[in-house]
């Protein structure tokens, strides 16, 4: 049976956790907004056993396996197993991850003897899965043997050239980049079996951004000084009397070789470690854990009603992060240089140049038979006041020139009806007595406070879930720094909300 979570005791300091105030210096409405947070107050709850580092990759630094490559948007094992045990989920059970990420959600439950199902469209976690789903598996002698080989070998002339996509010319030196893909050939022409080969790519995917000219910051790729794309922008913005792109310096780049060993021998390490302190349980052997490559939008429809004991996730957040442009450098490599711009509209709407998918919703659910079920769960969004009054709130904003980016606009709308649709589902797919929880920010545009935490309780509560916990991580988000300077610092919360079905 799964645990009852308590209920939330409002505490002496629960001032501290609510949001007074939702638009600087009161230029939109905003009591809708305070409603809301007066209803949930008695929810807010922090805790120092949830922090920053255990909701972010932070926390699987230094993990066995979990570190194997960087996604610095998945949250940690730590996490996982905390919620698994709070939620009473046991072998036997299944637990969703509809935004799985690197796959750390799976992970877990794979080493618990839980069953899960995940749900991914960027093609660089589904390697991560596939490489580290088979840790157990792997022959330490087979993979010594490479790692061997590997450090004997000597780059030559590579016969393809890197696959790359506008945004990545010109990422890595010339030497680099033919080291690259000679290596990948070099791999592939390995006599070892098909598990090693997958482990093998994923090394060679996981060291293209250390040996590249750019740096994974925030919603996009900062580039070194050096790469040929900022010098030449640098050259038009000084011919024009402009200011140079601030420098970036990442300093001497390890050769490819140098990189390829050093990984390896992390990885060989933790599966070295992990294979003697892991034994093979039967009820390991037993559970199921499975990702599907797809847009979580169209996948959670057609899945089978009444099955999941629990839902951990992280969704993209509303922030404006690209992940396709963040990880352009896997994405082209794995992708060999096919356009990543259907990629990037598939994802759930956090960035900019999102555009609507109602359209691909509606045909979803009408070839499901489910016209009907759609237009309730659009109804609950689109007649939530929360809702309304962001929207109009940011338009006011725009339309006095608070926004740099009318894109923002779309992108919350989309942002907030795209979820209500997943919350549906996670309410039809849930067993009850189900928990579920998610990791988000809230937000700030143009000086309005986008609740995130409370606005989605609101909603799933709308469809069916019962409100649980919302629990606040100590350490506040800031702005951006845009933001600061025009509309000063406001601390927002980073939370995990919990929900359950009755």
């Amino acid at each position: 049976m799964p645990v009852q979570l308590p209920l939330i005791i409002p505490q002496k300091d629960q001032a501290d956790l609510i949001q007074e105030v939702f638009s600087h210096e009161n230029v939109c409405p905003q009591q809708e907004r305070i409603a809301l947070e007066r209803k949930y107050a008695p929810l807010l709850k922090q805790t120092d056993k949830f922090s920053r580092k255990l909701v972010s990759y932070q926390g699987n630094k230094g993990e066995v396996i979990h570190g194997w490559i960087q996604y610095k948007e998945g949250f940690s094992s730590q996490l996982v197993e905390i919620l698994i045990r709070r939620f009473g989920i046991q072998p036997g059970d299944t637990i969703l991850d509809p935004f799985s990420g690197s796959a750390t959600t799976l992970l877990v439950a794979k080493f618990l003897g839980i069953n899960a199902f995940g749900i991914e469209i960027l093609p660089l976690c589904h390697l991560a899965w596939e490489a580290k789903s088979h840790v157990l598996d792997y022959d330490l002698q087979e993979l010594r043997q490479v790692y061997q080989q590997l450090t004997q070998s000597v780059p030559n002339k590579a016969s393809e050239q890197f696959p790359h996509i506008v945004i990545t010319e010109t990422a890595f030196p010339p030497e680099t980049e033919n080291d690259i893909m000679f290596y990948t050939q070099w791999f592939e022409n390995l006599a070892i079996s098909d598990p090693a080969r997958t482990l093998c790519r994923l090394v060679v995917t996981s060291i293209l951004g250390e040996v590249s000219y750019t740096r994974k910051d925030g919603q996009y790729l900062r580039w070194d000084y050096r790469s040929e794309k900022i010098r030449s922008r640098n050259d038009t913005k000084i011919s024009l009397g402009k200011e140079p792109i601030k420098k970036v310096d990442k300093g001497p780049l390890p050769s490819v070789k140098e990189a390829l060993l050093r990984s390896l021998k992390g990885i060989l390490s933790d599966i070295e470690k992990f294979q003697q302190i892991q034994s093979r349980k039967s009820h390991q052997e037993d559970s199921q854990q499975k990702l599907i490559q797809g847009n979580t939008l169209t996948v959670l429809p057609a899945l089978a009603a009444d099955q999941f004991s629990g839902v951990i996730t992280s969704p993209p957040y509303c922030n404006r992060y690209d992940y396709t442009r963040i990880y352009a450098l896997e994405i082209a490599y794995l992708q060999r240089g096919q356009d990543i711009r259907e990629l990037r509209q598939n994802q759930l709407s956090c960035t900019v140049e999102s555009h609507s998918k109602l359209n691909i919703l509606q045909k979803c659910y009408q070839s499901l038979g489910q016209q009907d079920n759609y237009d309730k769960i659009l109804n609950t969004v689109q007649n939530h006041p929360v809702f309304t009054e962001i929207n109009d709130a940011l338009q006011a904003r725009w339309q006095r020139g608070d926004m740099n980016n009318k894109g923002v606009l779309s992108m919350v709308e989309q942002y907030f009806t795209e979820l209500t649709f997943v919350f549906a589902e996670l309410f039809r797919t849930c067993r009850s007595g189900a928990h579920v929880a998610f990791v988000n920010d809230n937000v700030r545009y143009g000086g309005e406070v986008i609740p995130v935490d409370l606005l989605s309780t609101s909603l799933a509560e709308n469809l069916g879930f019962e409100p649980v916990t919302v629990y606040v991580l100590p350490q506040r988000k800031g702005n951006s720094s845009q933001q600061m300077e025009r509309f000063g610092r406001q601390a927002l919360r980073k939370s995990i909300t919990v929900w359950k079905k009755p």
